[in-house]
C-alpha cells in the first residue's frame, strides 16, 4: 500500500480510537492496531452464526481478518481458556488443549483490483495443530512472530457441552405495563437425566441481539423446582423492544440498497453516504426484515474474495444542538456491538449533525443509533430511534457451571430465542 493511502486509513482509524496499548481485563473482540480491519469470528462458514460450537462435533470456528497492506506479515495466534466472565481462567494449556499453542497463520491471500490494499488471513479451530478439550469460553490472540508479547487483536468464541435443556418466551407484559416500549424475557433451565446442580454453581448471561451494554449477568432463579430453575425476574429481565435494524447493502457500487443515499468516488476511495438518522418516536411499529445487527462481507460481480473492496461509510444524525447529557453511537455486528471510541459519533456544529465515518469492507450491514446517557453503561434507543414491544429481537442465554471445588467454568447450555416465535 502506498504511504499516502495508508496515512488516510491511519487518520480514520486512529481518530476512532483503534490504537490501544493494553488489553482489557475482560477479553472481548477487540483490535489494537489500525492495520487490522474486518475481523470476524463465526461458526463454520456462515458469517451470520454466532461463534459457539458443540464439543466433540464436526463444527469449526472460523477466524478471518484483513491486514491493510500487501506486504506479508508473519502473524500467528495462541489460545487461552477463560472464565464465564471472560477473565483468564487458572487452567494450564495442557488442561484445555492438545497441540501447539503458537501457530503461524498460513492461509492468506492478497487483494487485487481494489482501492484499498490488504492481505486477508484466516484459519479454523480446531485443526491439525490445535485440539480443544474442554467446554467454556476461549480467546484467540493474534500477534506478529517478531513481537509475540504485543497482542494485535483478540477474538472470542465458546464451546458448549450440553447438560441441560433451555426453554423460554418473550412477552409484551413487563414491569412497565402491557404492550409498552419493553419486552420481558422468561426462561427455564431443566436438568437432563444424570445431571443436577444448585443455583450457586451456575452463572447465567443473557444478551439481546448479542449486545454487551445491556446484557444481564449472573442472575438468580425466581423459582427453584426439583428438576428445574425458573427465571422470571420482572426487574432484571426487561429489555427495550427497540426498532428493527436499519440496513445497508453496498456489495455493488451501482446496485446498492437500504439506507444508502448515494455512492460516489473521491480519489482514492469510494464513499457511501447513509440517509440521515432520525427519531421515529410517536410512530407506530413497522416490521422490516433484518438480521438483528449482523453483517455479511460480500460483493457482486467479482471473481474472488480477493476483489472485495472497501468503502468509507458516512453516518449522520441531524440535531439542532448537541445532547450534552450523553453520546450517540452507531452499533452493529461490525463493531461487536460495543460502545467505545471506534463507533462514537462527533457533533459538527457547522452542519448541525452528529457524524461518523467508518472504513468498512463491502457487503451487507445492520446498524442502529444508540444513545448512551452520561455516567451509564447501558444505551437506549428510545431517544434516538424509538422503541416498541412488537419489535423482532433475538435473545441469547448462556449457562455456565462450576461445581463446588471445580477449577473451570463449563458452558453447559446455550439457547437463542426469537421474540416473535
Amino acid at each position: 500500500m502506498k504511504f499516502w493511502k495508508l496515512f488516510i486509513v491511519f487518520l480514520i482509524m486512529i481518530g476512532q480510537g483503534y490504537w490501544v496499548s493494553s488489553l482489557a481485563e475482560n477479553y472481548r473482540n477487540q483490535v489494537f492496531t489500525p492495520l487490522i480491519n474486518s475481523a470476524q469470528v463465526y461458526l463454520n462458514s456462515n458469517q451470520l452464526d454466532l461463534p459457539i460450537m458443540e464439543i466433540n462435533s464436526s463444527d469449526v470456528i472460523t477466524v478471518s481478518f484483513d491486514w491493510l497492506s500487501l506486504e506479508y506479515a508473519h502473524l500467528a495466534y495462541r489460545i487461552e481458556h477463560c472464565n464465564w466472565d471472560w477473565t483468564p481462567s487458572d487452567l494450564n494449556e495442557m488442561d484445555y488443549m492438545q497441540g501447539i499453542n503458537e501457530v503461524t497463520i498460513e492461509n492468506y491471500y492478497t487483494s487485487s483490483n481494489t482501492t484499498t490494499d490488504y492481505t486477508n488471513y484466516s484459519f479454523t479451530l480446531p485443526n491439525d495443530n490445535v485440539q480443544l478439550l474442554l467446554s467454556g469460553n476461549y480467546v484467540v490472540k493474534i500477534f506478529n512472530t517478531d513481537e509475540p508479547e504485543k497482542i494485535l487483536m483478540t477474538q472470542c468464541f465458546s464451546i458448549e457441552e450440553p447438560k441441560i435443556s433451555l426453554y423460554g418466551e418473550v412477552s409484551g407484559k413487563s414491569i412497565y405495563g402491557v404492550n409498552s416500549l419493553y419486552q420481558r424475557l422468561m426462561f427455564e433451565i431443566i436438568f437432563d437425566d444424570g445431571f443436577s446442580a444448585i443455583s450457586d454453581e451456575l452463572k447465567v448471561v443473557i444478551r439481546q441481539n448479542d449486545r454487551r451494554d445491556n446484557e444481564v449477568k449472573n442472575i438468580s432463579p425466581t423459582y427453584i423446582l426439583p428438576n428445574s430453575l425458573k427465571y422470571e425476574d420482572e426487574r432484571l429481565l426487561n429489555f427495550e423492544g427497540g426498532v428493527e435494524y436499519k440496513k445497508l447493502d453496498f456489495s455493488h457500487r451501482f446496485r446498492y440498497s437500504g439506507e444508502i443515499e448515494r455512492i460516489s468516488f473521491h480519489h482514492p476511495y469510494y464513499h457511501v453516504e447513509v440517509f440521515p438518522g432520525k427519531a421515529e418516536i410517536g410512530n407506530g411499529y413497522e416490521y422490516d426484515v433484518d438480521v438483528n445487527g449482523k453483517r455479511k462481507i460480500n460483493a457482486q460481480d467479482v471473481w474472488s474474495n480477493a476483489e472485495i473492496d472497501y468503502s468509507i461509510v458516512h453516518f449522520t444524525y441531524p440535531l439542532e444542538e448537541p445532547w450534552l447529557d450523553g453520546a450517540i453511537y452507531v452499533i452493529g455486528g461490525f463493531n461487536g456491538n460495543y460502545l467505545d471510541a471506534t463507533n462514537k459519533m462527533t457533533y459538527n456544529f457547522e452542519r448541525k449533525q452528529y457524524e461518523l465515518a467508518l472504513l468498512l469492507k463491502n457487503g451487507g450491514y445492520n446498524y442502529q443509533y444508540l444513545f448512551l446517557p452520561a455516567g451509564n453503561t447501558k444505551g437506549t434507543l428510545v431517544r434516538t430511534m424509538g422503541s416498541h414491544w412488537e419489535t423482532e429481537n433475538e435473545y441469547q442465554i448462556y449457562v455456565y457451571y462450576r461445581n463446588i471445588g471445580g477449577y473451570y467454568d463449563q458452558l453447559i447450555g446455550f439457547y437463542q430465542i426469537n421474540s416473535v416465535q
